[in-house]
Parts: C-alpha cells; structure tokens; sequence
C-alpha cells in the first residue's frame, strides 16, 4: 500500500492514531510529543475557539509521521505551545518527506493560513527549514526565530555512578551531606501511585504556586492545569511514564518533581519546593533521585527543562534548546502577517535580554 496524508480535525477522527502516534513519540525519544500529554492540553487548555488540525501521514497501516497544530484564525499555532513542546514527529529517515506531505496539505487548507507556529527542540530534525524549502511547490516560505530557550542536559553516559563520578569533589560532598540530613530527619522519597496521584498533583502544584509566588508567579494557567495533569497521569503512569516524585517529611511533603518518559529519555517539567527547607536543598535531591532511578530503568538522557537556572547547569554535561519560529508563505499578504506580528516579536526580543530580577520587577509592576 502507497502513503497517504489528511488533516484531522476531530478527536474522534484522531482516536485511530493515537496509539501509533505514541510509538513515534517513545521511537523519538520526545515525552512531551505523546498524545496524552497533547490531548490532555487540547482537552483541558485549549484556547477558546481553537480547531484541531493535526497533519499525519500514513505509510500503508503505519503512521509515518504527525504534524499536531490547532488553528487560531488564519494562524496554526502548535498544540500544547507555551507549556511544553510537542514536536513533529516521523519515521526516521522520513522527515523530508513528511515535511513535503504536510505543506500539500496545508496549501489546500482552507482559509489558507497565513502563518505556522512551531515550538521544536534544537537537536532534532529541522522541522521549520524542512517546511519552508518545500512550501507551495518549491517556491518556499519566509521563517523566522522568535525566541530561543537553553534546555541543559544530563547524558548519564554509562549511568549514575559513571555521571557522578565525573562532578566535582565539592558537588558531591555537599549532595551528600544534605542527603544524610534528609535521612536523619526521616524524610523519605517515593514516586505517585494510582491510589496517591489526585493528592500528589494537588501537592506538587500547591508547592510550585507557592515557590514561584515569591518570584513573581507562576506562568502555568490558574485552571485546567490539575485536570490536565491527572488527564495524562491517567494514561502514562501505570507504564512508569508519567513520574509525580514526592519528598516527604514529617508526613508533609517538602519538595516535588514532575517528569515525563519516552524511551531512553525522561524529562523535568515542573517543580516546587517549600521556602522552610531550603537548606537542604529539595529540588536538587529530587533531580539527582530521578536521576538514579532513570539510569536504573535503562534510561540514558535526563531533560532538565527550559530555561538556563544556575542549578541545573550544576548538574547538567550538555544543552538542547526549545525554539520557537514562525513560517509565512510568500504572496501578497506577507507584508502584512510581518506588521502584525510585529509588537508580539518585540516583546519577546525584550524578554529574551532582560534578567530574571528585571523580569520580576515587571511582573510586580504589572500586578501592582
């Protein structure tokens, strides 16, 4: 059987792809990209009036490739943008192809958009120049970055041991002296169960609202975020993928981390910590706790998550980055899409130089 390629627009015409668009996600190694974590946005946090158009191209009964997006007007816009990136994904070696197949089916799309957002790791294939050199038969399409985001990285190499081995003297003794004064005072770790996971999520985001609240607030949505979470526990946790670890003390919990897996890569999303317990530093104990026990589940790559914080870079021995582009056909309105896209481009130009303590006088000023 030949290929073939649609637009999907319905979940109820997305529920036959589910399944294989998964095994491309764990294939490529991209946790964010499975559809739990997409639909559970979609289901949750969409924006109001959002439509669903998720590209996916068939190889006879294989999916060969997904481009998930959702159109906001004349603009298609990446599903789950802005909370984590949900990359195109294809068969290996098929990009290009892929690419091909999904700017057909976005020059027959009707309205034609007038631009495509995508959000993209850096190291993985080069979805937004693949798109732009194929665009209306070969005429291309206009791309440009808007923001650029650090994403350190730990390689564990041949595991923890042989990762830890390699950090300085002075890393690992103060690692391991805060642990031994977890230990002392009988705090404990463990990972969220079916049976604890609707209070561990509601733990996890009561700590992260807190710590962030001091630093300004949290960008997570006030509401949607918990049912989006459990949404997607629902799905990957009895598999070991979805991994909600809690630091206990006192039977409190302290401190919390949340990781996504796909195949040999795990990767932190979000965490929060109590202000009490500084000290012993909770949020670098659960990393370097889900650290150990990724390397003992097989897994060899470990994503601190976006953003380039002085602790991570204490951990990590290599950098991704998630990037964020935008691609306009050329033609007569693109003088147009560039002047109102233009203040959006600013701002986030503006953003990418500013500190973060400049970043969180703004916020102040503007809550004030």
């Amino acid at each position: 059987m030949g290929s073939s390629a649609r637009v999907v627009q319905s979940l109820d015409e997305l529920t036959p792809f589910r399944a294989r668009w998964d095994e491309l996600a764990v294939e490529s190694q991209r946790p964010f990209a499975a559809p739990a974590w997409a639909m559970a946005w979609w289901n949750n946090l969409r924006p109001d009036g959002a439509q669903l158009r998720v590209l996916v191209v068939e190889d006879g009964d294989r999916l060969a490739g997904v481009v998930p997006l959702y159109a906001a007007g004349r603009s298609l816009r990446p599903i789950g943008g802005g909370l984590a990136p949900v990359d195109p994904l294809s068969m290996a070696g098929s990009e290009e192809r892929i690419a091909g197949e999904a700017t057909r089916l976005l020059a027959e799309l009707e309205p034609r958009p007038r631009t495509v957002e995508l959000e993209v790791h850096g190291n993985g294939p080069d979805w937004v120049g693949m798109l732009s050199r194929v665009w209306g038969g070969g005429r291309g399409a206009r791309q440009w970055v808007e923001s650029e985001v650090p994403i350190p990285t730990v390689d564990l190499g041949e595991g923890f041991e042989d990762w830890m081995g390699k950090k300085s003297s002075s890393f690992r003794r103060d690692l391991r002296r805060n642990r031994r004064k977890l230990d002392d005072a009988g705090a404990s770790f463990r990972f969220a169960t079916e049976q604890t996971v609707e209070r561990d999520v509601g733990e996890f985001l009561r700590l992260h609202r807190m710590r962030l609240g001091e630093l300004g607030g949290t960008s997570l949505p006030s509401e949607g975020i918990e049912p989006m979470l459990l949404e997607v526990a629902g799905e990957l946790l009895s598999g070991g993928r979805f991994r909600l670890l809690s630091l206990e003390l006192d039977g409190e919990t302290i401190a919390s981390q949340l990781l996504l897996a796909a195949g040999r890569e795990v990767s932190a999303w979000n965490s929060g910590f109590d202000e009490a317990h500084r000290s012993h530093s909770p949020s670098m104990q659960c990393l370097v706790y889900a650290l150990n026990d990724a390397s003992e589940r097989g897994e060899r790559t470990m994503s601190l998550g976006p953003g380039g914080q002085d602790y991570k870079y204490r951990l990590s021995n290599s950098e991704d980055c998630v990037r964020s582009s935008v691609i306009a056909p050329r033609g007569a309105s693109y003088p147009l899409v560039r002047l109102r896209l233009a203040p959006r481009r600013a701002r986030r130009a503006l953003a990418s130089r500013l500190s973060p303590e400049a970043k969180l006088r703004l916020r102040r000023l503007g809550r004030g």
